[in-house]
């Protein structure tokens, strides 16, 4: 693991590599410390003694040892949305401010998702890996995919991404459902969207694409009873958190036929153990937490979150 320090002033300790924009507005600041990849939360516990702040992409855990360890830590800066990795409560009891960048992954996040759902539907990577091995005549069998035009897909949860998602898919003549707890009727007037209840939802839809935050109250929110509502030959797809669904369940529901097919991007834990169940179904698509892996968005991420993590030491250093 290489570590880095640069210059002096503020103390930002980077857990994980972020995009040089970043690190750029960083320097004209402080002091840089950047772990690299490959860290664990024991290598952040042996660097944030002197840290005003840290930043975190989120693959590595920042539990309660680290905070109690890090006593000057003022602010924590996510690169993206999601704080599951991190002990909040431990965290607000300390003072520690933990701001975000949701709006600068929007997009990418949401061209992702509608990309894994026509790859599923169109079974896309089944007929590269056909054609790389010469099985050409599987078009005729196995191959054939369904159409997305005419289907019922349900978003579940319609913040900034799933209505991002909902936006793109407007174009493609579906019939859009939703679910989250406070309804939003402009986006409904707008988008032509139909507000269900969360049971209605998996009973309709043909498609579900996830688009909620890891919570207790959502850890799970898709298992076997869930799976039981569903239309049998559902499609699921999830580049939200991986623990929304009970993987369990789902590989059940798989290898059953209720779940037609699945596309995950995020999983319970990552990264995705080579012996997990769901990397020997055909009808699975696999990527590495990778729907904000774009050059674009990674420079975004890097500099919002760097600006808002200096605003945030500035606006400490000027209280009185």
């Amino acid at each position: 693991m290489e570590v880095l320090a640069l210059r002096s002033g503020f103390t930002v300790l980077v857990i994980e590599p972020i995009h040089p924009c970043g690190i750029v507005v960083l320097e004209k600041y402080g002091k840089v410390v950047q772990l690299g990849s490959g860290a664990t939360w024991r290598d952040v516990l042996r660097f944030c003694g002197e840290a005003d702040a840290f930043i975190s992409r989120g693959f590595v855990k920042i539990p309660r040892e680290v905070l109690e360890a890090s006593e000057r830590l003022k602010v924590i800066g996510i690169h993206g949305v999601g704080i599951d990795h991190i002990d909040v409560e431990f965290a607000e009891k300390k003072g520690v401010r933990i701001v975000r960048t949701p709006e600068a992954l929007t997009e990418s996040v949401a061209e992702f998702t509608v990309g894994l759902m026509l790859a599923l539907l169109r079974k896309i990577p089944l007929a590269d890996s056909a054609v790389r091995r010469g099985e050409w005549d599987r078009k005729y069998s196995d191959l054939v995919g369904v159409e997305l035009m005419g289907k019922t897909v349900g978003i579940l949860g319609l913040g900034r991404i799933g209505s991002a998602v909902a936006k793109r898919l407007h174009g493609f003549s579906v019939n859009l459902v939703y679910y989250q707890r406070n309804r939003n009727m402009e986006l409904e007037r707008l988008l032509g969207l139909k507000y269900v209840s969360f049971h209605e939802l998996l009973r309709v839809s043909d498609v579900i694409t996830i688009h909620v935050p890891l919570t207790p109250e959502t850890y799970h929110m898709i298992s076997s009873k869930e799976f039981d509502l569903m239309k049998r030959g559902v499609y699921i797809v999830n580049t939200a958190r991986g623990a929304v669904i009970d993987e369990k369940a789902l590989y059940e529901a798989l290898v059953s036929g209720k779940v037609a097919g699945a596309a995950l991007d995020v999983f319970e834990t990552e990264p995705l153990a080579l012996n997990s169940p769901l990397a020997r179904l055909e009808n699975v698509i696999l990527t590495p937490h990778l729907a904000a892996s774009c050059e674009e968005t990674l420079k975004r991420l890097a500099v919002a979150v760097a600006e808002r993590v200096i605003q945030a030491l500035q606006e400490y250093a000027w209280q009185p």
